[in-house]
């Protein structure tokens, strides 16, 4: 199963914790921010803030987001009978707005992926 890899920015994670209240409006604020430190393999919001914002500030780091852990750490803070399915949905429809790349970056990967002409030598 494939799952989404977004930039690992404060304005992303703040995009999937709007989407994710959103549909569901019966999950606290806190638990979901458990729950997306969880999707994002760590153990902890505590533990994944300061990463989070040392590492947007220097350096780009792409993540994979597993809706599964999150299931998984909703249910242990008591969040049960949640469809995976729909949550998966969910997190692949999500506009992020940082994009994998900045503009100059993004377009040099764009140049490099197009294929080559059939006449081209």
């Amino acid at each position: 199963m494939l799952n989404p890899s977004i930039r690992f920015s404060p304005s992303n994670v703040a995009a999937l914790k709007k989407a994710l209240r959103q549909q569901y409006s019966n999950i606290k604020s806190s638990h979901l921010d458990e729950a997306i430190a969880a999707s994002f393999g760590f153990k902890s919001y505590a533990a994944m803030r300061p990463t989070l914002h040392q590492v947007s500030a220097y350096a780009r780091l792409i993540v994979v987001t597993d809706h599964l852990l999150l299931l998984l750490r909703l249910e242990e803070l008591g969040y049960r009978n949640i469809p995976p399915e729909a949550v998966r949905r969910l997190v692949w429809t999500i506009e992020f707005p940082d994009d994998r790349y900045d503009n100059d970056v993004g377009e040099i990967v764009r140049a490099r992926r197009r294929p080559a002409a059939a006449n081209a030598e």
